[in-house]
């Protein structure tokens, strides 16, 4: 089993306690290859109102991540050729200290090659997800998405509101994912995707990472989990993607025997009961190995 996961929030964790690091020595063993470093650009979760404060986490969380990949013999993936051996994508988590393009080629130097948009407020980007006035994508944020597909970065619209989800894919052919979500379908929150958006992320040759937490998948056991997820993987055999949202999710949204990386292997299991290991592998590993490897060239599809 090897898997690629595009969100998990361990590097919050560390930068809290720098011993959470050592939780990164068991991932090579547990078949987790390659997985995304979200930079959460904050120090509280909801005290963040200038441009001071988000820039500064950003650029700790970059100095950290640097710092993993010496002690851990870890690589940074920056380019196409780093995607085979490699092992970190470096992405922000809400783009509040941009208001220029310049900030983005800025962090693209520093070797940032995801953008999530917004987080759980309002940004100079977009309107997040349950925003009291949903704006959608601003003249800003359709240059800043311009500039980084130009400088092949992938952009994310986890946390993104409805109107700016789909005034993005209206602008927007390529390099377009969420890395993670859950299914309106099983819990109806503007957070969740539904099937109908995953469709209109698959036209575009995007990948959708499904996250593990009761407010995504709604309080189903394992099993429950992996029938139902058998059946939109087959739906969407090349648009699916782990985007586990490890260390992210409270204790008390926390799916049993799926809340941390070891537990992956559970529900690969599981799933054997319903979709051939080609068809998991996939879901697992390969969906999203091929978009980032299109995105960090420049491709269009992920066929």
């Amino acid at each position: 089993m090897k898997v690629f996961d595009l969100h998990q929030d361990i590097l919050y964790h560390i930068i809290e306690n720098p011993k959470n690091s050592e939780i990164l020595k068991s991932y090579k063993n547990i078949g987790i290859e390659k997985f995304i470093f979200a930079i959460f650009p904050f120090r509280g979760f909801y005290e963040f109102y200038d441009v001071e404060e988000p820039l500064i986490y950003t650029l700790r969380g970059v100095e950290i991540a640097y710092e993993i990949e010496r002690k851990f013999h870890l690589k940074i993936i920056k380019r196409k050729s780093d995607l085979k051996n490699g092992n970190i994508i470096l992405a922000v988590e809400g783009l509040y200290f941009v208001r220029t393009i310049y900030e983005i080629r800025a962090v693209h130097r520093l070797g940032i090659r995801s953008l999530g948009l917004v987080w759980n407020k309002d940004n100079l980007i977009c309107s997040y997800w349950n925003s009291k006035n949903d704006y959608g994508l601003t003249d800003l944020g359709y240059d800043v998405i311009n500039e980084a597909i130009k400088l092949n970065m992938a952009i994310d619209l986890a946390h993104c509101s409805d109107k700016t989800f789909f005034d993005v894919l209206k602008s927007f052919n390529k390099n377009i994912f969420v890395s993670h979500t859950g299914l309106r379908e099983l819990n109806n929150i503007k957070r969740n995707l539904s099937e109908d958006m995953i469709y209109e992320i698959s036209k575009i040759n995007g990948i959708v990472g499904i996250a593990f937490g009761d407010i995504f998948l709604s309080k189903l056991s394992l099993k429950e989990i992996a029938k139902y997820l058998s059946k939109l993987i087959e739906k969407f055999p090349y648009n699916l993607s782990i985007g586990s949202d490890f260390y992210g999710v409270s204790r008390e949204h926390q799916i049993r025997n799926l809340n941390n990386p070891k537990h992956l292997k559970n529900l690969y299991n599981a799933l054997l009961e319903y979709l051939p290991n080609q068809t998991i592998e996939n879901f697992f590993y390969r969906n999203a190995y091929m978009f980032f490897n299109n995105v960090l060239n420049g491709s269009l599809s992920n066929k």
